[in-house]
């Protein structure tokens, strides 16, 4: 099940930027958007797994696969479009060339407009 792991590494990312910095979300409305349509679907989805303590169990589950696959595209859309922020951010601001994304989201996050 790599789709699984790929959606639950590229959940917990996404999860940290949008749901931890209401700065982000106020930058990147669809994006936030998008990601809270994704968010419920695979909250609801590690519900249904939860349920089911028997890994047959699980992998019987109705189109667990195509809908693993659905999201890590979705969220693989959504980290695209982060991306392009951030380089348009960089573009902007050539200082943040030599700051990696992981630093750039949380500047971006906690910065504050100058008065």
């Amino acid at each position: 099940f790599d789709a699984w792991v790929d959606v639950q590494r590229r959940w917990v990312y996404l999860e940290g930027i949008f749901f931890g910095s209401a700065d982000i979300k106020a930058q990147l409305p669809a994006e936030f958007s998008r990601f809270k349509a994704v968010d419920s679907e695979f909250v609801q989805l590690m519900r249904r797994v939860s349920q089911n303590s028997l890994v047959l169990e699980v992998m019987d589950i109705e189109n667990l696969s195509r809908q693993l696959e659905r999201q890590a595209d979705l969220m693989s859309r959504i980290q695209k479009a982060l991306g392009e922020y951030l380089e348009r951010q960089r573009a902007a601001f050539s200082r943040f060339y030599f700051v990696g994304d992981e630093d750039l989201l949380e500047i971006i996050g906690n910065g504050k407009e100058p008065r």
